[in-house]
């Protein structure tokens, strides 16, 4: 079996359902999505600005290659089941020339003080 393989079947299952709209093109696929930890606990405390609260919750993504965002960050959103994300940064994870997987850091959309949809 295969290294891609592997991945694949570890996103099918354990990944949760999620869509993915890259340039306003929506499909469903299935992916991880993790909260990110500090050390230092700063997630704890949010950040204080003249506008509010900043929140800088930030979550891990791994989904498979070919939902490959990596490059159109800025238009591409993922919604799971209880919220919605922009995507801060992504990235192709490759093994021998080939993209096994798609690694990206994701922040929580807001509109109006809820979580933004699709």
């Amino acid at each position: 079996m295969n290294y891609k393989k592997s991945v694949d079947e570890l996103f099918c299952t354990l990944g949760e359902d999620i869509k993915v709209s890259i340039d306003g093109k929506i499909t469903q696929t299935k992916a991880l999505i993790q909260p990110m930890r500090y050390k230092n606990k700063m997630y704890l405390e949010p950040e204080r600005t003249e506008l509010g609260f900043k929140d800088s919750e930030c979550f891990l993504y791994l989904g498979p290659a070919e939902q490959d965002f990596a490059g159109k960050e800025s238009s591409t959103v993922i919604e799971s089941a209880d919220r919605c994300y922009k995507v801060s940064r992504a990235d192709r994870i490759a093994l021998g020339g080939i993209t096994q997987y798609i690694w990206a850091v994701l922040a929580p959309r807001y509109k109006d003080g809820v979580f933004d949809a699709l």
